[in-house]
C-alpha cells in the first residue's frame, strides 16, 4: 500500500485532544474492555481488528507504540494513533510480510473511565505458518491422520509481548490430544501478572476469552481461532470432572503458566485435558512437573506431554464419548549449560544437548519416576510421531536415544 508517515506530533495531538474529555463517573473496577481479533496472523494477511466493549458513554484512545512502520489505522497513509467510543472497533492495516522473520505489533489503549492496556500480536514470516515456526524446539512432525487436528494458541506475557503458549495435536475421536508441546521459561512462569494470583481454574472449551471477577472469573466471549474445533468435539469439563474417579489432568501444567490471566486460562482449555487417574495425577506426575520447572534455563526449556491408547477404554461424561489414556508420558529436552544462547537447531555436538523420557501407565501405582525413565526415540516407537524436528539431522538420533536419569535429578 502507498502511505505517508504521520509523525507522532499528530498522535501527540490527537491524545491530547481526547484527554480533554473529564470522566465524571469513573468505576472501579473498571468495566472497560479491549482485545485484538486474533494474537497471530500470517505472513499473507493484512487487517486484524481492534475491538472494545464496556458501557457507551465511555470513550478510548489507541496508539501504535510497537510496529508502527509497518502497521497503521489507516489503509492509504500511516496513522499510529486513533480514538474511539466504547463498543465501537478499529481496524489495524499492514503489508504483508515478505520476509521469513516474524514481527510484533503492541497497541496501548486508554479508556476514559481510567482503564488502560497494551495489545499485542505478531505477524508471522513468510516461510512459517500459525500452527510452525521453524525456532520452535518443542514441535513435533505433524501428522496427516484425519482425526488429529493440529493448533497452536497464543498470549500476551505480562511485558505486552506476543508469543506462542503452546501446541496440540488434538483427536476430534478420542476428545484427547495425542500430544502437546511447548516451551518452559520465566517468562511463562512469573506469576505477577494479574489479579486473582497464578490459578485461574477458568475451565473452558478451547477459544474462550475469561476474566477475572468477584474472585473466580466468567467467560466473556468467545473468539474462534483457526482451525475451529467445534465444541461438541471436546470434553465437556466446565461443569467438573468426569464423575469416574479421574482428575482433569492438565497436559500443560496450569503452574507452568502463571504470566498473564490469559496464558494461565489457555491451560483450562478442554484441548488440554487427560482423564488422569486422580493419585497419579497427583503424585509421581506432579513431582516430574515440578521436576520440570526446575530444569528451567535461559536457553529454554522444551516440553512435549502426550497420551497412549494401548487397549483403551471409553466413558461417557455429559454426553461425550471419551477414550481414557493408558500412558502418559513426558519428554524433556534443553542445552547442557543452559545458557548457549542458541536455538536447538544450530547445536552440532549431542553431547552440548540433554534430553530424556518419562513414560507411565494411568494408574494409581505409577510411584517412581526414575524408574518410568525412556529415551525420546522409544516414545517415538511406541506413538509412531516424529518429536523435536528442529533438532540438528546429524545428532538427533544420537540425542534422542539419552535416558540419562543422572541429568534430571528433580
Amino acid at each position: 500500500m502507498n502511505r505517508f508517515f504521520y509523525t507522532v506530533l499528530i498522535a501527540l495531538t490527537t491524545i491530547s485532544t481526547f484527554w480533554a474529555c473529564d470522566n465524571e463517573d469513573p468505576w472501579s473496577p473498571y468495566q472497560s474492555k479491549a482485545t485484538i481479533s486474533h494474537s497471530s496472523k500470517g505472513w499473507d494477511e493484512t487487517t486484524i481488528t481492534l475491538k472494545t466493549s464496556g458501557d457507551v458513554r465511555y470513550t478510548w484512545e489507541a496508539v501504535i507504540v510497537e510496529g508502527y512502520e509497518w502497521a497503521s489505522f489507516s489503509s492509504q497513509s500511516e496513522v499510529i494513533a486513533t480514538t474511539g467510543k466504547v463498543g465501537g472497533s478499529a481496524t489495524i492495516y499492514f503489508d504483508k510480510n515478505e520476509t521469513t522473520e516474524s514481527r510484533s505489533a503492541s497497541v496501548y489503549i486508554k479508556f476514559s473511565d481510567g482503564y488502560n492496556t497494551t495489545l499485542s500480536f505478531v505477524q508471522l514470516g513468510k516461510s512459517d505458518n500459525a500452527t510452525y515456526d521453524r525456532a520452535w524446539g518443542e514441535q513435533p512432525v505433524e501428522s496427516s491422520a484425519p482425526n488429529l487436528v493440529h493448533k497452536t494458541y497464543y498470549t500476551t506475557l505480562s511485558n505486552g509481548k506476543a508469543v506462542r503458549n503452546y501446541s496440540i495435536c488434538y483427536d476430534t475421536e478420542k476428545l484427547v490430544s495425542r500430544w502437546v508441546a511447548y516451551p518452559l521459561h520465566s517468562i511463562y512462569t512469573d506469576g505477577r501478572g494479574y489479579p486473582g494470583g497464578g490459578r485461574t481454574d477458568a475451565w473452558a472449551f478451547d477459544d474462550a476469552i475469561t476474566e477475572y471477577y468477584n474472585g473466580g472469573y466468567r467467560i466473556v466471549e468467545y473468539e474462534y481461532t483457526d482451525p475451529v474445533i467445534p465444541q461438541s468435539k471436546q470434553q465437556n469439563i466446565v461443569e467438573g470432572a468426569y464423575g469416574t474417579g479421574d482428575s482433569r489432568g492438565h497436559m500443560l501444567p496450569s503452574a507452568s503458566r502463571y504470566s498473564t490471566w490469559m496464558t494461565n486460562a489457555q491451560t483450562f482449555y478442554a484441548t488440554n485435558m487427560m482423564p488422569q487417574d486422580s493419585r497419579f495425577n497427583s503424585g509421581v506426575w506432579a513431582t516430574v512437573e515440578n521436576g520440570a520447572r526446575k530444569m528451567v534455563c535461559a536457553d529454554t526449556l522444551y516440553v512435549v506431554v502426550g497420551t497412549l491408547f494401548e487397549n483403551a477404554k471409553t466413558f461417557t461424561a455429559r454426553g461425550r464419548t471419551i477414550t481414557r489414556p493408558t500412558h502418559c508420558y513426558k519428554l524433556l529436552l534443553r542445552t547442557r549449560s543452559g545458557n548457549t544462547g542458541k536455538s536447538i537447531d544450530q547445536i552440532t555436538n549431542a553431547d552440548d544437548i540433554k534430553a530424556i523420557g518419562f513414560l507411565f501407565e494411568n494408574e494409581s501405582t505409577a510411584s517412581d519416576y526414575k524408574s518410568a525413565a525412556v529415551s525420546i526415540k522409544e516414545i517415538e516407537s511406541r506413538t509412531g510421531f516424529t518429536f523435536f524436528r528442529n533438532l540438528n539431522p546429524a545428532i538427533a538420533a544420537e540425542v534422542k536415544s539419552q535416558k540419562n536419569v543422572s541429568d534430571w535429578n528433580f
